[in-house]
């Protein structure tokens, strides 16, 4: 099996399993609970599946495909919050943990079909803007996320409304740090929801926060994000551990064991980050940092029997596909696509079709952060390494 055939077999899968509704389409997919739900949200939810279905179709030339990513996307804007999941009822704002990663999705939907962006995209946007920003600062649902989209609207609309609520995150972000003895950080939220030591890694840490606001110096070309941007990674280097003849990160501040190395914590985001920060900064220190992240990354393998963007292989590769397009070096295209075959063997034929396991073993879901379909996203930038970037970085 190869790339293209991972990328038929979740989209077939991803078909066979959606729901049309009168609001769109939706799938059932599996909450961090280990349950069945519906919801919007890109992580654990609906929200990031159009992402996978749009690219799918320009790939392919499936009008289908990117019809389907249409009614996906519909379904996350518009369906009643709090409905499928009371929990996360009135969370508008984050982009793995609200409803801005659908609102991301139209955007990629917008340039695929070459359409004006929709206005739930603008709409999202306007309620970012009218709301104060925090009280998180991750990129997974907090600040950095906010501005991150924001910073992807403008690129989209040139609106400069969108650069500027961008500006205002950036700056809220910047009132969070602290600078003491341990270096340059900050909490991901309040210490009852997120205990009192910051995060590193790049789903709830300061890694995330540094890479927003390099993107932000990247559009605006302002040196006052870029400074802190290298504060938050003197702090980064200075607490990187040796691990596998590579380097990677504790879970948080203060603490010197290694316990995880995947995209949401440890080397494989952190990775990305230094990467990006060398190419924007020009500071070849970065770049050596990322190498040694993804020598790391390589060594712990399938560490966690997994396929997914958050916690498994298709995550974890993403780091060489990004050292691929900044170097060129077949090395790192190669161990992508081991990654690739690696995470192929979780297809599970069963006797309705095709299907693809989130993080417990006979539970299958669709959902891009937990799920097939970042997965098939991974596949698509295997087969295009220099075409596809990431989308919700």
């Amino acid at each position: 099996m190869n790339v293209r055939d991972g990328a038929d077999s979740i989209y077939r899968f991803i078909e066979r399993t959606a729901e049309h509704v009168p609001e769109g389409c939706r799938w059932q997919t599996i909450n961090y609970q280990n349950k069945p739900h519906y919801h919007y949200n890109a992580f654990n939810g609906c929200g990031g599946i159009g992402v996978f279905l749009a690219e799918y179709g320009r790939v392919t030339g499936s009008d289908q495909a990117v019809e389907l990513a249409r009614e996906a996307n519909r379904w996350c804007s518009t369906v009643e919050e709090g409905r499928y999941d009371p929990h996360h009822g009135a969370c508008k704002r984050g982009l793995l943990t609200g409803r801005t990663g659908v609102a991301l999705s139209w955007v990629y939907l917008a340039r695929i079909t070459q359409e004006s962006v929709s206005t739930h995209a603008t709409e999202n946007a306007d309620i970012i803007l009218q709301e104060d920003p925090g009280p998180v600062t991750d990129l997974m649902g907090g600040a950095a996320s906010n501005g991150l989209y924001l910073l992807r609207l403008w690129e989209a609309t040139e609106e400069p409304r969108f650069l500027e609520g961008a500006r205002r995150n950036g700056t809220w972000l910047c009132d969070q740090l602290v600078r003491d003895e341990d270096g340059c950080h900050c909490l991901c939220g309040p210490r009852e929801s997120f205990g009192d030591r910051p995060f590193f890694g790049v789903a709830h840490g300061i890694s995330g926060v540094a890479h927003f606001l390099l993107l932000l110096h990247a559009a605006t070309g302002e040196i006052g994000w870029a400074d802190v941007v290298r504060e938050i990674l003197a702090t980064l280097e200075g607490c990187a551990i040796e691990d596998r003849g590579g380097l990677n990160w504790s879970q948080v501040l203060g603490e010197a064991e290694i316990g995880r190395c995947q995209w949401s914590h440890g080397a494989p985001g952190i990775g990305i980050v230094f990467l990006k920060a060398a190419q924007v900064l020009g500071e070849p220190r970065y770049r050596e940092i990322a190498v040694k992240a993804g020598e790391t990354t390589y060594a712990y393998g399938d560490f966690r029997s997994n396929i997914t963007q958050c916690i498994g292989l298709s995550g974890s590769g993403e780091l060489f596909l990004e050292l691929y397009r900044d170097s060129q070096g077949d090395l790192w295209l190669q161990r992508a696509q081991e990654f690739a075959d690696l995470a192929m063997e979780y297809r599970a034929a069963l006797p309705e079709g095709d299907a693809w396991p989130t993080d417990e073993p006979g539970l299958y879901s669709a959902d891009f952060i937990y799920g097939a379909s970042g997965l098939g996203y991974y596949f698509l930038r295997v087969m295009e390494p220099t075409a596809l970037s990431m989308p919700f970085m």
